[in-house]
């Protein structure tokens, strides 16, 4: 024996440098590893990371411009790929049918060509046909400052002599350019050219111009999402810029830019010669950078310190104080008597576990020894209530069976004496405490039917069942006391009105009685229930404590009562079937 245990002695190791050894290789380590690999890596991934998301920003920048740039084609598109426009403005028309023709076909399709694109547009067609008359606007400095949404019709001769309009008509029939010509760059407008064709002949028959100010194709963008003193802007096809124009900058705007300072992203435009350029500020990319790896130094340290310190405090203190035995004794001091603690080893846990799961037991059967015997102390106070009520209540009745004996109410004497029978002949029940809903309302039913015949029917009584609810278990004599009350303490008017209703609520059974009595204050109800400092009323009292007995404090007495309009009382039971009919 002494050599086992001697071996025994041998292979025990103590909890606290288990959980120390575990700590230092799970925790410490990992973190070490994993710290100084953020810390080598962070600055690459931060970097490509945002230079990845800043090129994702601009390319949806740069195609939301590009759906705009691509609505504003839909108006030159709508008079190009029209063939019976062509015709038209081409000449195919009689002398006499040129006022019809202009005012009710070419003139309604510019006006919806020019009302296709969600942003304002001045739609202008110059012909080489002279016979077509024109139609058009005075370009006022107000109007073209506003940008309005018109349609015109312009000979060609006005502006033939013009380098732009020659370059135009040079482009291929399918093709389109955007530039800047006339008035445009002055009031921040650029403008789609396009050659228009005889469908028939293939003719060049005039240009096609859209015009539309820039800052409908590129404003609007969303310039936060790039970050804090970026710089956003078109240039056009010669590197110049675009938009916005330098002169409606502000002056720190206008300064020089050093690109090295900054991180260039560019994204080309599909159809107009431009390109959208973003600098973001290498300083704000640098700067999170070093906060990054600041913090990521910052934590791993911090880390190491306290995961140390914790790891040797955690030990020293589950060695002493025993943490699981701590948890379970908060868990057994709230209520939970069947927790335990469940280990496997050799050091002095184990012995303090099974300890506590000895002492959880012992305990466990005292408590339930102590309820049992509470239980069956509150029954027998019942029994002993029940004796001294039934004297005085026989009592009564037999004064009253007399005084009709005398007067000669025989059949009133005959009903009050069958009441009576009966109403002993349910509350004995074989001596039994638990009995159906159904025997408690029968009981009740008798008990007001004597007070029904002592009173001349005085009392109005109203039983409501919901139908299924007489099968369920109850406490004997929940109702009685409640009803009792009511005749003692709230009758004042010549008549009294009680209101038994049973009904099942999801998983309760809830039973209800209502009088117009006197009512109550809320400081007697206290005073009823044990609430409040002075105690009064122990048959209702005792009624709330038998039910949270049998059934948890989950369940048991409501009462609520306004002063001279009357008292509801509620009494809360679980669902539970009766296993005996007989009960």
């Amino acid at each position: 024996m002494s050599e086992l245990s001697q071996a025994t002695k041998s292979k025990y190791v103590p909890i606290r440098y288990k959980l120390l050894a575990s700590y230092l290789i799970l925790v410490l380590i990992p973190v070490i590893v994993i710290g100084a690999y953020a810390y080598l890596t962070s600055s690459k991934e931060i970097e490509q990371n945002t230079r990845d998301n800043l090129d994702v920003a601009v390319h949806q920048i740069a195609n939301n411009m590009q759906f705009r740039v691509d609505d504003v084609s839909r108006s030159a598109e709508a008079v190009y790929s029209d063939q019976t426009l062509s015709r038209y403005l081409s000449g195919y028309f009689l002398d006499w049918e040129r006022h019809q023709i202009t005012t009710q076909y070419i003139l309604p399709r510019l006006e919806a060509a020019s009302q296709l694109p969600k942003s304002k547009v001045r739609l202008t067609v110059y012909l080489n046909n002279p016979t077509i008359g024109e139609v058009y606007y005075l370009e006022t400095e107000q109007v073209l400052e506003a940008g309005e949404r018109q349609y015109e019709i312009k000979h060609a001769s006005r502006v033939e002599g013009e380098p732009w309009f020659r370059e135009s008509l040079q482009l291929s029939p399918v093709d389109f350019q955007w530039r800047q010509v006339e008035l445009d760059k002055k009031y921040g407008y650029i403008s789609l050219l396009r050659p228009l064709i005889n469908y028939d002949t293939f003719e060049l028959i005039g240009l096609i111009r859209v015009s539309v100010k820039l800052k409908d194709l590129f404003e609007g963008t969303a310039f936060g999402e790039l970050g804090d003193n970026s710089r956003l802007f078109v240039l056009d096809g010669g590197g110049g810029r675009l938009y916005p124009d330098e002169a409606a900058e502000g002056e720190e705007e206008r300064g020089e830019i050093n690109e090295t300072d900054y991180i260039r992203i560019e994204k080309s435009l599909g159809d107009i010669p431009a390109t959208v350029v973003a600098l973001v500020p290498v300083d704000s990319i640098r700067e999170q950078l070093q906060k990054v790896q600041t913090l990521t130094v910052f934590v791993c340290l911090l880390s190491i310190v306290v995961l140390t310190l914790a790891s040797l405090f955690i030990s020293k203190m589950f060695s002493k104080r025993f943490m699981k035995l701590i948890h379970s004794l908060q868990a057994f001091k709230e209520g939970d008597y069947g927790r335990r603690i469940g280990y496997k080893g050799r050091d002095e846990f184990a012995d303090i576990a099974e300890s506590f799961n000895d002492m959880a037991a012992t305990t466990q059967q005292l408590i339930d020894e102590v309820y049992v015997s509470k239980l069956e102390k509150k029954e027998a106070e019942l029994q002993i209530l029940h004796a001294q009520i039934n004297p005085h209540f026989l009592n009564n009745t037999f004064s009253s069976i007399s005084r009709m004996a005398k007067l000669g109410e025989i059949a009133k004497l005959h009903e009050i004496i069958r009441e009576l029978a009966k109403f002993y002949r349910l509350t004995l029940n074989r001596g039994e405490m638990l009995i159906s809903i159904e025997k408690e309302v029968q009981i009740i039913e008798s008990y007001l039917n004597i007070q029904n015949i002592k009173y001349a029917s005085r009392i109005l009584t109203s039983i409501d069942i919901q139908p299924g609810t007489e099968r369920y278990e109850t406490v004997k004599f929940v109702l009685q006391p409640f009803v009792e009350n009511v005749l003692e303490h709230a009758w004042y008017d010549d008549e009294i009105s009680i209101d038994i209703r049973i009904e099942r609520q999801s998983d309760t059974i809830v039973m209800t009685v209502s009088d117009n009595g006197l009512g109550m204050k809320q400081e007697t109800i206290n005073a009823i229930l044990g609430a409040g400092t002075e105690k009064i009323g122990y048959g209702i009292r005792n009624v709330d404590e038998r039910i949270k007995l049998h059934y948890g404090k989950d369940y048991g007495v409501d009462i609520q009562s306004v002063v001279g309009q009357g008292t509801q009382v509620r009494i809360v039971l679980p669902v539970i079937p009766l296993i005996s009919a007989d009960s």
